[in-house]
């Protein structure tokens, strides 16, 4: 009687578990009508400034663009901080 029960409940879990999957991938389905992703890399003027405190991740003010901060590649402002 025991094993019967446990055995229904565990076949329910998985219907239910099916169901929910199910419900997830249609939900997942992108619309036709999503305007298409424009390259902000070549047409924005980019001023980036920092995400946290630490200075590591930039992010430009105009696009929203993230980068990791390079010191090697930035021009420092003053030449004789070096």
């Amino acid at each position: 009687m025991l094993k019967g029960f446990l055995f229904c409940i565990i076949i329910n879990m998985y219907i239910i578990e099916f169901i929910a999957k199910l419900i997830k991938n249609e939900k997942k389905e992108k619309p036709d009508n999503m305007p298409p992703e424009i390259d902000y890399e070549n047409t924005c003027n980019h001023v980036f400034l920092p995400i946290d405190s630490t200075g590591e991740t930039l992010a430009c003010s105009k696009c929203g663009l993230v980068v990791k901060n390079d010191p090697t590649k930035v021009k420092p402002k003053n030449p004789f901080t070096m």
